[in-house]
């Protein structure tokens, strides 16, 4: 077959995508240089890989989905040679494409991209944030490469590896009368309004926390935005349960929060790195996953966390 290497990065970035303009943005490149290289390999295959719509875009057809498939399995099998290879330089040049539960994006990222950034200030990051169902189907079908989540619904076949326990906690306005509790029992919740947090996973999580004491929450509030529970909260309209906390105090246009560890054994999943497993990682994947344990073993995660 006569198509390069290039040629086939500039087809899964359109693919992944949808879209000829942001595969040539994410490239550095022209627009007519990625549908030059579309062109090009259907032209070699034969078959049509992309259904074109100018008004929404491009799509995958059935062919160009399984073609894509072997693309992606291509490009790591490379990726992992290319890291096999010895004397290569320290010097990591390149782009990834990194996912992050959407909650504690803003709280976590920011930290592991200025690690990122002191060891590799060339290398370019492409942050895709999401819920924690998102997050595993893009790690499996290969649009990210590594996936900073929580452990909750990872399938057997990818690879976690944990940062830290998220035991959950509660939040409170500091206006509240339970706000000068040490620890506070599920059962003293019970009849208060919960705001939560409403995502696939997380919502999951929350009702099995109270069911398995048998107890059912009273959910007067809820919101996909993280940040929205936390200030309707502060407004003292409810509590809510979250497993990271920011690890500097934030203020509210309303009132103010506490955090008050969750009394009882509970369970906790845990936050980390998600992706297809060490010998597959890329030499930029591996360069982001030692920053981020490089920060483990500096403890600059114990701030995120109540105890």
């Amino acid at each position: 077959m006569r198509y390069t290497l290039k040629q086939l990065r500039y087809l899964e970035a359109a693919a992944r995508l949808n879209s000829i303009t942001a595969a040539a943005g994410e490239n550095n490149i022209s627009p007519s240089s990625i549908a030059a290289a579309i062109d090009s390999i259907e032209a070699e295959v034969g078959e049509t890989l992309f259904i074109r719509n100018p008004s929404k875009g491009i799509a995958l057809t059935r062919f160009g989905r399984n073609f894509l498939k072997s693309v992606r399995e291509l490009l790591r099998s490379h990726a992992n040679f290319e890291n096999s290879l010895p004397g290569i330089s320290e010097k990591i040049e390149g782009s990834i494409r990194l996912g992050c539960f959407t909650p504690v994006a803003p709280l976590i990222l920011p930290l592991v991209l200025q690690m990122v950034s002191e060891i590799h200030p060339t290398l370019s990051v492409q942050v895709i944030d999401g819920d924690a169902t998102q997050m595993v189907e893009l790690v499996k079908t290969n649009q990210i490469d590594l996936a900073l989540t929580m452990s909750l619904g990872v399938p057997v076949q990818l690879y976690f590896n944990s940062l830290f326990v998220a035991r959950p906690h509660v939040v409170l306005s500091d206006r509240h009368r339970l706000a000068k509790k040490k620890s506070i029992a599920l059962y003293e919740l019970v009849d208060e309004p919960l705001i939560l947090l409403d995502l696939d996973q997380t919502r999951l999580y929350m009702m099995g926390l109270f069911e398995r004491q048998g107890l059912s929450p009273k959910i007067l509030y809820s919101s996909r935005s993280s940040e929205l529970v936390r200030s309707l909260v502060a407004a003292k309209l409810g509590y809510a349960i979250y497993n990271v906390k920011p690890s500097t105090k934030q203020t509210y246009t309303i009132g103010d929060l506490v955090r008050i560890p969750l009394k009882g054994d509970h369970l906790a999943p845990e936050f980390g790195l998600l992706h297809h497993g060490n010998s597959q990682l890329s030499r930029i994947a591996r360069a982001v996953s030692d920053a981020c344990e490089q920060l483990k073993l500096q403890g600059a995660y114990k701030d995120f966390v109540v105890k």
